[in-house]
């Protein structure tokens, strides 16, 4: 059902994850079946998700990119589709995810 990149997220998710230090930034992404929260400093990046393994899985992919100073600002809807090979009924999930980078990506400017 997941491949080998969702599965792999999954097992690197700790309670490390969810811890959020007070100079840490909020920012959300929430409608009507998930919320989505990450939390970031210089120090960490933090998240929490109410939502399914999917979402899960792409937000700590997220927080590894920005752990590593990768450039998020070309991440596409299209590549997370293909990179996760999310079925058609989860490609919210991913526009959720674009939404969050989008919201950063402002914060940043």
């Amino acid at each position: 059902m997941y491949n080998n990149l969702v599965k792999k997220l999954l097992a690197e998710v700790n309670f490390e994850d969810a811890i959020i230090l007070p100079e840490q930034v909020k920012y959300c992404v929430i409608d009507n079946f998930s919320v989505i929260e990450m939390y970031i400093s210089e120090k960490k990046i933090s998240f929490r998700v109410y939502g399914g393994a999917y979402m899960l899985a792409m937000i700590k992919w997220l927080q590894n990119k920005l752990q590593h100073k990768a450039d998020i600002k070309k991440i596409s809807l299209q590549e997370l589709v293909k990179e996760f090979e999310l079925p058609e009924f989860k490609y919210r999930n991913a526009s959720q995810i674009i939404e969050l980078i989008e919201k950063i990506n402002a914060a940043v400017v």
